[in-house]
């Protein structure tokens, strides 16, 4: 499998794009508590939070929806208390990416 930049990809308009960008970021990524980067895959460990395991399910189907050249996996973390969350089969470099730091934690 290819390095995929996901933008080049997607099926979403640019304000679609953006909107789901920022939804992932305010609603997913906030509880991120660290980033792994592979050569082809992106990784995020989730602190579990009510609700997150719902996000992620509904993250990952809408992403098979509009970016289905890119694996999306979810599951458990590697530690209690964990949620993990795969991008596979990108190029962990790609522009989209840099936007998908997560917030600062509170």
């Amino acid at each position: 499998m290819d390095r995929v930049d996901p933008a080049e990809v997607c099926l979403l308009p640019e304000a679609g794009l953006s909107e789901r960008l920022a939804w992932v970021r305010s609603q997913i990524l906030v509880h991120a508590v660290a980033t792994e980067r592979g050569e082809r895959c992106l990784a995020w460990e989730l602190a579990e939070a009510p609700g997150l395991r719902e996000k992620l399910e509904r993250l990952v189907a809408l992403e098979r929806e509009c970016c289905s050249s890119i694996a999306f996996v979810h599951g458990p973390g590697a530690a209690p208390g964990r949620l993990r969350l795969e991008v596979r089969g990108v190029d962990p470099d790609a522009a989209v990416f840099r936007s998908l730091r997560p917030l600062p934690r509170s």
